[in-house]
């Protein structure tokens, strides 16, 4: 019977010849057996016999010889019986020639592996070093694996070909072998690139390990960033290598912190606009894995400057951002906002959106009525005539008008912008755009002119300011058709005592609505704005208080209380009645501006006003509402934003709720959403549709029922994620697959442990030499003879002999 007693293993090449001109694939492994026939205990019982034997008969020897003496004899004869009991075992010395094992070396090519990542101010610096030792340009993923490869002369190919038999695979949506030779070793690694389209880590290793069968494989290296887009995940691979004896060793490639990235959606602007107007581009940006400032921009196309600018904070995750730009000419511009792409921000696509403007230079008719000339009257008469009537000479081409109730007959003939009296017919008034109403007599109007008022506003869809006055705005009006415009019940309104002087006063504070309402911009920088309004501003003094607002009726100011009244009330109020707006002034003070200004401030807010109210009527042709979502392609998971737009507000529905569409999926049943207004404009309804599954989806207006062809829009949902759906490193799926395998988990700062953790593996004898006895060794007999001689000397020197 012949066991192995112990084995030791080498490596040597069959072809001499360092490792760059010859690939090592065989071994020496050496052995040391035994040929003993009987039962192994029987060889120590016999040799403690004897040596026992041996010991009594020395204890019992002449006292001529002291005890350490015979103790020494009885030790050297021991000696030689250990030496032939262990001669009798027929040791043999066996050398096999063996193949070394495969050790794998697989290389994610996906194009996630293209992504360049920031790692920080320590590690950065080093890596740019290293890789321009390799004169590799970019520090992405992929090429920080050739640079693991081939830096120091490829020093850790060198170091594993003298252990291992190496093979090279590239995965990504599949498993490919590379047939690198130590000759072309960096022409093959550095002609790999990261272009494939998905990554399947799972299913690529379970291949490898399937065509690693009856080889033996001391591992499996995985230069990768661990990100699986499609098919079995990496644990399940782990779990089979596992069960295969095949070690994964996983070095992972990127950032496991969130990808920084900048992203600009939900952009809001006019599409329509008059000469002289300031548009606003009201958006979203998000940020994720970046501090500090994030700095965007407005251009337009044809200057490469941008027309608007704004330093953001980046203090929250998202934040509103409104960038403005007046238009001064005439024409169709089209305008990017984009933000400035941070250092290592690995998407750039969603840094910027695009938008079209249309500007005009149509005039607005306006309407000024006033029962007496107070100032609010003269200052906003002067400052129309001179913005809105350009013409001097045609009386017929005047865009304003004004009636002043209590003036002169003649007044009108020496005034070229006054008519004697309000327009009587219901055509001639539904040529106006704008009406503003201060404090009108209605006892001056006929109830059929009131019944006209209100029926501009909500059938001819145009608009109309409205001012209290002490005299009759509002309590005049209850009980007329106009009470129905009011944004409040008149029994709720309490004005200020008459014929008490007012000596002090405050100044109105803007809601969030009205922050980011357009005509209350006074500034084109929104943070300049807010210091307009908090310190530049002059106080109002004369301010009618409002108790009870009626539903619907947005609040873009507020009065603030006082020692009389302990609540603020509202000052400035929006609302949409019918088809048209109404704006609501609860003070006709707002001349009060002009102080130390002059008409800096309250010229841009009165013709900002009267614009946007005016607005509908640029809008012609036959396309009444625009339909949109903010992406045309969304991910599993994404929540889908869908609006509809009216191009004239006069065609937009009443109520808030009006707008409802159909959405349905390929295949599936429809289903009917709801779209509410937005707050600030009447004709914007918005929706958002979260968790929707995967696939096409199309939508249309249900109601209000369009005239003519339907308008149908699509999107689309779609699964898996792309390669950059997600591209943070992805190490703890890596960390647990080397768990599960009885592998181990690197990142850049430790992977210098690889060679010292990957295991010897598993040899296969392909040729086993002659052996070489060891029992029949001349040192055997020269060692039994010498200890045998040394006895004998030693007892004739005692006197035993």
């Amino acid at each position: 019977m012949m066991t192995r007693f112990s084995s030791f293993m080498f490596a040597q090449s069959t072809v001499p010849g360092s490792v760059s001109s010859s690939v090592k694939t065989q071994a020496l492994e050496t052995s040391i057996d035994q040929s003993w026939p009987l039962a192994w205990w029987i060889l120590p019982l016999v040799a403690i016999t004897l040596i026992s034997t041996v010991v009594l008969i020395y204890l019992r020897e002449s006292p001529r010889a002291s005890f350490f003496w015979r103790m020494l004899f009885a030790t050297l004869r021991a000696s030689v019986i250990t030496i032939v009991v262990l001669m009798l075992l027929g040791w043999t010395w066996q050398q096999h020639r063996t193949d070394l094992p495969d050790l794998v070396i697989a290389i994610d090519d996906s194009e996630s592996m293209s992504l360049a990542d920031h790692y920080g101010n320590a590690l950065q610096p080093q890596l740019r070093k290293r890789l321009d030792a390799l004169s590799l340009n970019d520090s992405t993923r992929v090429n920080l694996a050739k640079m693991l490869l081939l830096e120091n002369n490829h020093g850790l190919v060198d170091e594993l070909s003298r252990r291992y038999s190496l093979k090279y695979y590239v995965i990504g949506r599949s498993a490919r072998p590379r047939d690198v030779q130590p000759d072309t070793l960096e022409t093959s690694i550095r002609a790999i690139s990261a272009r494939d389209s998905s990554t399947r880590l799972g299913k690529t290793l379970r291949d490898i390990i399937d065509q690693q069968r009856g080889r033996p494989t001391a591992g499996i290296i995985v230069l990768s960033d661990g990100v699986t887009t499609e098919g079995r995940p990496l644990s399940e691979a782990a779990s089979y290598a596992s069960r295969k004896g095949i070690p994964l060793f996983l070095v992972g490639l990127g950032s496991d912190q969130p990808a920084r990235d900048l992203r600009i959606s939900d952009l809001v602007a006019e599409s329509t606009a008059f000469v002289g107007d300031l548009v606003n581009f009201d958006f979203q940006l998000a940020s994720e894995s970046v501090q500090g400032r994030a700095i965007v921009r407005l251009f337009v196309a044809g200057n490469p400057r941008p027309v608007a600018e704004q330093t953001v904070n980046l203090a929250s995750p998202t934040q509103s951002i409104r960038l403005s730009h007046r238009i001064e000419t005439e024409g169709t511009f089209d305008y990017t906002i984009e933000v400035v792409p941070q250092e290592g921000e690995v998407n750039r696509t969603n840094n910027r959106l695009t938008h079209r403007v249309v500007a005009t230079e149509e005039s607005i008719r306006v309407l000024l009525v006033q029962a007496y000339p107070n100032y609010e009257f003269r200052f906003l008469k002067s400052t129309f005539e001179r913005e809105l009537n350009r013409e001097k000479t045609e009386r017929s081409a005047r865009s304003f008008r004004s009636v002043l109730q209590e003036a002169d007959l003649e007044y009108a003939d020496t005034d070229l912008s006054a008519q004697r009296v309000f327009p009587i017919s219901r055509e001639e008034l539904f040529e106006y755009d704008v009406i503003i109403l201060g404090d009108v007599n209605p006892a001056l109007l006929s109830p059929a002119t009131l019944e006209h008022i209100e029926e501009f506003v909500t059938e001819r869809g145009g608009s109309i300011v409205m001012m209290a006055g002490p005299r009759y705005m509002p309590m005049a009006y209850q009980d007329t058709p106009i009470e129905n415009l009011l944004p409040m019940n008149i029994a709720s309104v309490e004005l200020p005592p008459e014929n008490v002087p007012i000596r002090t006063g405050q100044r109105p504070q803007l809601t969030p609505l009205g922050t980011s309402t357009s005509f209350l911009q006074l500034t084109d920088s929104s943070t300049a704005n807010r210091t307009v309004w908090s310190r530049d501003l002059a106080d109002l003094r004369w301010v009618a208080r409002i108790r009870e607002l009626k539903p619907g009726v947005r609040t873009l100011a507020t009065f603030p209380s006082d020692s009389q009244y302990r609540d603020s009330s509202p000052l400035f109020t929006l609302s949409f009645v019918g088809a048209g707006k109404v704006v609501f002034h609860a003070t006709d003070e707002t001349h009060r501006w002009r102080y130390r200004h002059g008409d800096r401030y309250f010229a841009r807010y009165w013709i900002q006003l009267v614009r946007y109210l005016a607005r509908s009527s640029l809008l012609g042709g036959d396309r009444k509402v625009e339909l949109t979502s903010d992406r045309e392609e969304y991910r599993r998971g994404d929540v889908v934003k869908l609006r509809a737009r009216y191009f004239d507000d006069r065609d937009a529905p009443a109520a808030d709720d009006g707008v409802t569409i159909q959405l349905e999926r390929e295949g599936s049943q429809r289903r009917t959403i709801t779209l509410r207004r937005d707050n600030a404009s009447r004709g914007l309804f918005e929706a958002t549709v979260p968790q929707l599954a995967e696939g096409k989806y199309q939508w249309t207006i249900a109601t209000p029922e369009p005239a003519g062809k339907p308008l149908v829009k699509s999107f689309e949902i779609v699964s898996p994620p792309g390669e950059l759906a997600s591209v943070r490193m992805d190490a703890a799926a890596m960390r647990e697959a080397a768990e599960l395998s009885q592998g181990k988990f690197y990142t850049l700062a430790n992977v210098a442990e690889l060679t010292r953790d990957l295991p010897p593996g598993r040899q296969v004898r392909i040729e086993s030499l002659p052996p070489q006895p060891l029992w029949n060794l001349p040192i055997v007999a020269i060692s039994i003879i010498a200890l045998l001689t040394a006895e004998w000397l030693l007892r004739k020197r005692c006197g035993l002999v």
